[in-house]
């Protein structure tokens, strides 16, 4: 049994409750949990192995005591997270700004355990008419105002308050297609605008995306990331534990509606069967599972585990220093390539669209830095 399989074992462990079965022999535990780390699921792993006795006591001392730091740590992070969303959610109220918290801290709460899910930033949607306004309210309790051109996306934007990253939304999402990003948008305001779920996070209560549209959104965020740059099993998890817990409550047919007029059931099937064979999702659970898109879950999940959340371990993210502006912005153009390649031998309209689209942004942004200001 290689690292991987012990690794994904263990996942599963954590999240179903089931028994970890590792041979005796094996002792690769360094590789696992780094493998755990770049996955962003280190807390789910190593809570999994500390609680059980007889796996914990063939880990090394000293791994274990960084394991429990990692946890304790983890859970700390998560207060901070919910303080900082009582403060940004409680002055938007104040406001008279209706907001809607995407993903994060909203999800952690289909977890078995909250806390252990890895801590990321607080994402906020408040639409294109409350945007300015929202902006204009976060920036009185932000500590670091970043750059122009960091702090502002024709998403979001972006502030500091304390260690915490916080995001204010006018989108969801923008979807590199003109067509789609159309429909997409349609959806989306549909989606935030009514039937939203109401969850208590540190005794406050906050909007969280109606369940049809979010059990899509989520999805989609993942997809988005596998396309341009890497994804984690955390995203995976996300998803597969909100349709688990809040499955009952999609609606299926709008389902199938969003996916074939964004021309996404192909992936939506292909990711399901990552789901359901190889995290452990009952195949009943999972709106259109088809075994037959399984064909493509192998790719899919070396993929990922390869290079890690949002890509991290990919050689892009090497060390680049001392390269020239252009030499930078070819090697990127070239490692976007060689993704494209790979992701267009398992879903090629949808990798042509995307490398398109990246390519057209990059080369307009030299044009900017290098030709238009002359």
């Amino acid at each position: 049994m290689n690292h991987n399989t012990v690794f994904l074992n263990i996942l599963k462990s954590s999240l179903w409750g089931t028994a970890i079965a590792v041979p005796q022999e094996f002792d690769e535990w360094g590789k696992v949990f780094a493998l755990a780390k770049a996955q962003s699921v280190l807390g789910l792993v190593a809570n999994a192995v500390l609680s059980d006795a007889e796996v914990a006591r063939r880990i090394p001392a000293d791994m274990q005591k960084r394991l429990k730091a990692f946890v304790m740590s983890n859970m700390a992070t998560h207060s901070m997270l919910n303080n900082t969303l009582v403060r940004v959610f409680s002055l938007l109220d104040e406001a008279g700004v209706r907001s809607v918290l995407l993903k994060g801290q909203g999800l952690a709460k289909n977890y078995p355990v909250p806390e252990l899910r890895q801590c990321g930033d607080i994402d906020v949607y408040v639409g294109e008419e409350n945007y300015a306004e929202a902006c204009g309210q976060i920036d009185k309790i932000a500590t670091k105002i970043l750059p122009a051109d960091v702090r502002q996306t024709v998403k979001h934007y972006e502030v500091i308050i304390g260690k915490i990253t916080v995001e204010i939304h006018r989108y969801t999402d923008v979807n590199a297609s003109d067509h789609y990003n159309a429909i997409y948008q349609k959806y989306s305001d549909e989606g935030m605008s009514s039937d939203l779920r109401v969850l208590n996070v540190a005794g406050m209560n906050v909007n969280t995306p109606e369940d049809t549209f979010n059990s899509f959104y989520i999805f989609n965020h993942l997809w988005h990331h596998f396309l341009t740059s890497g994804v984690g099993l955390r995203q995976f998890i996300d998803w597969m534990l909100f349709i688990h817990k809040h499955g009952s409550m999609i609606d299926q047919s709008r389902l199938r509606s969003i996916l074939e007029d964004l021309d996404l059931m192909g992936p939506w099937k292909a990711f399901g069967c990552v789901l359901v064979d190889e995290l452990g999702l009952p195949s009943s659970e999972f709106p259109f599972y088809d075994a037959e898109a399984g064909r493509k879950k192998t790719r899919i999940l070396k993929r990922v585990l390869q290079e890690g959340n949002f890509g991290k371990e990919r050689a892009y993210y090497g060390d680049r220093r001392g390269e020239s502006y252009f030499i930078g912005k070819f090697k990127s153009l070239w490692y976007h390539f060689i993704r494209f390649v790979g992701l267009y031998m398992m879903f090629p309209s949808h990798a042509f669209r995307q490398f398109v689209y990246m390519a057209f942004v990059g080369f307009k942004a030299v044009w900017k830095d290098k030709f238009a200001k002359k």
